[in-house]
């Protein structure tokens, strides 16, 4: 049976997150065994959460500037569900459930981000965001705001320079249609709603 096992790992660069570079030994079922070296990123494991209005029925989106796109010469802000890290802050809380330090840190990105106080939270799952090159785990989920406690805007010495926007689940489908919403984690939580839009938004 084929297989591929964790040999060794060297740190390559460490600031935000790490690029470590592992040597793999990959097995395949014939027998033959190749030495592989892979880029790894370990990146911090995330949360993101799909905003409704329950009064309005309206999408509550973030729109912010994100580096790699700019790199790539696309020269646009970035409409996303909220999103952000799971602090370690959030796992010293509950070392053994990553769901409740998940939770934790959904409450707190939603409130620095946009301002709005969650009145219920659901979670959907948990998915490797790019299996290819990162070790990130984004906890997905759905959440009903019922008031803005805050002002949000995101926090500034994180680098951050959020601006809230709302929009119809039709107008949210019409952007991805139109490629004006370009985020896959986005675009993943929007077509699940869109599925379940009778359990959400009717």
């Amino acid at each position: 049976m084929s297989k591929m096992i964790l040999k060794e790992t060297s740190t390559i660069y460490k600031g935000h997150s790490k690029l470590e570079l592992a040597q793999m030994l990959q097995q395949y079922d014939d027998g033959q065994e190749v030495l592989l070296s892979r880029e790894v990123l370990k990146a911090r494991d995330s949360v993101v959460v799909l905003l409704y209005r329950q009064d309005t029925k309206q999408l509550v989106f973030t729109s912010q500037w994100r580096a790699p796109i700019v790199f790539c010469g696309d020269q646009r802000p970035v409409i996303e569900a909220c999103a952000g890290n799971i602090d370690q802050e959030d796992f010293d809380s509950h070392p053994q459930d990553v769901l409740a330090a998940a939770n934790i840190a959904v409450i707190r990105e939603v409130q620095e981000e946009t301002g709005w106080h969650i009145a219920k939270l659901d979670y959907l799952y948990a998915l490797y965001s790019c299996p290819g090159i990162s070790t990130e785990k984004l906890y997905y989920y759905i959440a009903c705001v019922d008031k803005r406690i805050q002002q949000g805007g995101g926090l500034r010495s994180e680098g951050e320079d959020i601006f809230v926007l709302e929009m119809s689940l039709s107008e949210a489908i019409e952007k991805i249609k139109n490629e004006e919403i370009i985020d896959l984690k986005t675009v993943a939580l929007i077509q699940y709603l869109q599925i379940h839009k009778a359990v959400y938004l009717e």
